[in-house]
């Protein structure tokens, strides 16, 4: 029987992880792990840590481990690492691939809204401004957004990650490259803005597209029903809908108000499942379904 491993078990997206591995179908064992743990050899492993443990446990384990799952950003822009999606672009696992990255789950949410439209419409430009929940900052700001007097309590602060030269955050440099890269549309421009808001789990983001040809509203909304895990709803869908849902929801789509080339819509999703632990399940299924 194939051994996965969790290593960064105990984390909130280790421990939602442990819950998604229960849903394949294929059996195997689960391997779960600390960081400090001691890894035994594995068939595959996701590396559900942060930026300084990834980069210190890969050149550690990549001999003793098949396929490797990274869930940081720290491989995310290597040329010869795919950032994989699995509804978008799973071509980019092969049977060589020994290191796989999940991306940024502000970026999954966005590009899986943008997937479907870009056979239909030449995209150009997309601007958004994320709401973000605590939940994507790990247990550690879950505990200080708890905290009475917290700077996150009944607030929203613009800023996730680090202030860059360039004036970015870290995470909104995430947004631009990340979704060039997943999209294969290197040339596609991204105007983003983070932002942290008061609400435990669930992101969301409001998103201005624009193509070189006017949107068909109707199609766009036909697009997005038809592509796996993503809905419109006629409805105002929130977070607290999103929340513990697979589903990445988009809703309020409309026309600019004076270019047919441009349409303004809203999307959210759960950051814990498709944001992170989903996309790594549905990562180690098409492992044991193709490669393993």
């Amino acid at each position: 029987m194939k051994k996965i491993g969790i290593i960064g078990a105990n984390g909130m997206v280790g421990r939602t992880l442990q819950a998604e591995f229960k849903k394949i179908k294929t059996p195997f064992e689960v391997v779960a792990l600390g960081r400090q743990d001691e890894v035994p050899p594995l068939d595959a492993a996701v590396f559900c840590t942060d930026n300084p443990d990834s980069a210190r446990l890969y050149p550690l384990l990549k001999d003793r481990i098949g396929y490797i799952v990274d869930m940081s950003a720290q491989f995310r822009q290597e040329k010869n690492v795919p950032l994989v999606i699995p509804e978008i672009n799973p071509h980019a696992i092969t049977a060589d691939t020994r290191l796989i990255a999940s991306p940024n789950c502000t970026t999954t949410g966005l590009v899986m809204t943008m997937a479907p439209l870009r056979k239909l419409y030449p995209l150009t430009e997309v601007f958004f401004c994320s709401y973000q929940a605590i939940s994507g900052g790990g247990k550690k700001l879950l505990e200080e957004f708890r905290t009475p007097g917290s700077l996150y309590e009944n607030n929203c602060v613009p800023l996730i990650g680090s202030i860059q030269e360039n004036g970015y955050s870290s995470e909104e440099l995430k947004g631009i490259y990340e979704t060039r890269k997943i999209l294969e549309m290197p040339k596609v421009k991204v105007f983003p803005h983070t932002i942290r808001v008061a609400v435990e789990n669930a992101h969301s983001l409001g998103v201005t597209l624009r193509a070189e040809a006017p949107f068909d509203l109707q199609q766009v909304k036909q697009a997005w029903n038809a592509f796996p895990n993503l809905a419109y709803r006629e409805e105002i869908i929130t977070p607290k809908q999103a929340s513990g849902q697979e589903t990445t929801f988009a809703c309020r789509l409309r026309r600019d108000a004076e270019d047919p080339c441009i349409i303004h819509y809203f999307i959210t999703f759960d950051n814990l499942l498709k944001g992170a632990a989903m996309n790594a399940r549905q990562i180690i299924e098409l492992l044991l379904e193709k490669f393993l």
